[in-house]
């Protein structure tokens, strides 16, 4: 319920974004640890996540400058 409003929100105005997060959950931690649907992502998906973020934010950012 929550994650379709998330979702819905995310596209519902091209200012907006969403990313998902779903598969960054499983891997190791930081001390190694293997986890596997974790509360907390992985070391790895922390990188991910950022680069998604990155990504997002310059679709948004030249988007907004066009118009």
């Amino acid at each position: 319920m929550i994650r379709d409003a998330q979702v819905k929100v995310g596209s519902s105005n091209p200012r907006f974004a969403w990313i998902n997060t779903d598969d960054l959950n499983d891997g190791y931690d930081r001390s190694g640890k293997a986890i596997s649907n974790d509360l907390h992502m992985s070391a790895a998906g922390y990188i991910i996540m950022g680069k998604r973020f990155a990504r997002e934010a310059v679709r948004l950012i030249n988007g907004n400058l066009l118009q």
